[in-house]
């Protein structure tokens, strides 16, 4: 794993990775534009960005982001070099050959807001289960039919 220069040690929440295909192969305006809204607003915190290459095979390769460009667009990344080399070669392995795709890792801070909030009050969170976007449409279009 790279080494995280100059950052300090600060406590996370729960993180996540998010994958995104970049359909002309290169980063996007809109999608620098959609996390720099998402992290204005306060409902997450960029912490590493990596963007995959799906070669052939087992093959990928890790295209370096411009940091001047995220800079131009207001983003930064929180915790540079968090992402390793297993997790990218993971999101990798499953994507299709030829694919180009943003690796990111994303701290959604509005959990770790809501906990800090619930806790003042003496009560406590006990537990917190993502749903895959998928499953939960499924489940949605299911119920649906039914009524």
């Amino acid at each position: 794993m790279p080494e995280a220069v100059g950052v300090t040690l600060e406590a996370l929440g729960d993180v996540e990775f998010v994958v995104v295909r970049l359909e002309d192969g290169r980063l996007s305006p809109n999608i620098l534009e959609a996390l720099l809204r998402q992290v204005e607003s306060g409902a997450i915190r960029l912490l590493d960005f990596l963007i995959l290459h799906r070669l052939h095979g087992d093959d990928w390769r890790l295209i370096e982001i411009d940091t001047d460009e995220f800079a131009l667009a207001g983003l930064g990344l929180d915790t540079p070099g968090l992402i390793g080399d297993d997790d990218a070669r993971h999101f990798a392995s499953r994507l299709p050959v030829g694919t180009v795709a943003a690796l990111m890792l994303i701290e959604p801070t509005w959990s770790e807001r809501f906990s800090r909030d619930v806790d003042r009050r003496g009560d406590s969170i006990l537990a917190m289960q993502p749903i895959p976007a998928s499953i939960a449409n499924t489940v949605l279009a299911t119920a649906l039919q039914h009524h």
